[in-house]
């Protein structure tokens, strides 16, 4: 990938940019292209709820359940 190939995705505007360098600190990236870059949040929502079901985030449900806090995170 070369740099005026990279894709960004804007967590605050919720858009793809393209840019050489990070445009700013809320986006993901870079990607190859802008398609993969739009469908980075579902991704990542994707891999978020893989790891909570998983045995390696035990220890931090078991944490936020000793805060008890009320934080949900499931």
């Amino acid at each position: 990938m070369t740099p005026s190939q990279s894709y960004w995705y804007n967590l605050s505007t919720q858009s793809v940019v393209r840019d050489d360098v990070r445009p700013s600190e809320d986006c993901l990236g870079p990607f190859g292209s802008a398609q993969e870059a739009e469908e980075s949040p579902a991704v990542l929502v994707e891999y978020a709820r893989a790891w909570l079901e998983s045995e390696e985030s035990e220890p931090y449900r078991q944490m936020a359940a000793e805060l008890d806090d009320d934080t949900d995170l499931r």
